[in-house]
């Protein structure tokens, strides 16, 4: 009968387990609205990375420029998007631009009116037009401070660093960016609200499992 009991503990306990480490491997360091906090970090797994679902609220589309461009589009991939990044009701196109840091990846954003000609008017040879705006996140090789929102029993504030990956999406008819970095460590959800700035909504942090 004792070892029946304990098969069978064991067992509950095999399945319980995964599903507390599940639910505690993200964690909503902070937020203007925890209940939108608690319910964004659903959408993202152990790596920081969105679901599928999440992925498909902005439709992404490769961008070929003119000129002869690297052969590895792991380190020089374009893509472009038109949607209305800054909420402000007016359409955007925004490119998405992943070039390597010694080898290894980051992500910029460029934002333009949805109506530009930039692409046709960039080419691996000349990106000033595309780089020049000062509607963007480009951030590669430097920092972004979560310093806007407060995290409790925080002694040093965190910062995404060097390399960076961002994934823009659109939640509730609102457009968000989630901004992470390489350690993976931490997970920033934030609007854009023009230039250079955003305001953020979430901390999230990937949990020790």
């Amino acid at each position: 009968m004792k070892e029946r009991n304990a098969l069978l503990l064991a067992v509950l306990w095999s399945i319980v387990l995964p599903a507390l480490v599940s639910a505690a491997s993200i964690e909503v360091a902070a937020g203007r609205d925890l209940s939108f906090c608690q319910k964004v970090a659903k959408f993202f797994g152990d790596r920081l990375a969105p679901d599928a679902e999440l992925m498909k609220t902005v439709d992404w589309k490769s961008v070929e420029l003119n000129g002869q461009g690297p052969k590895t589009r792991r380190c020089s991939s374009l893509d472009r998007a038109i949607m209305d990044l800054d909420n402000n009701g007016t359409k955007d196109l925004v490119v998405k631009t992943t070039f390597c840091m010694k080898g290894a990846p980051s992500d910029s954003l460029y934002v333009f009116p949805a109506e530009s000609t930039v692409l046709e008017r960039t080419s691996w040879q000349d990106m000033g037009p595309l780089l020049a705006t000062e509607d963007k996140f480009e951030r590669t090789g430097g920092t972004y401070p979560l310093g806007s929102l407060t995290i409790e029993q925080s002694l040093i504030l965190p910062a995404l660093a060097t390399m960076f990956t961002a994934y823009p999406f659109i939640l509730d008819s609102v457009a968000y960016v989630a901004l992470t970095d390489a350690k993976r460590e931490w997970l920033v959800i934030a609007k854009y609200r023009g230039g250079q700035q955003f305001e953020d909504q979430c901390y999230l942090r990937a949990g020790v499992q």
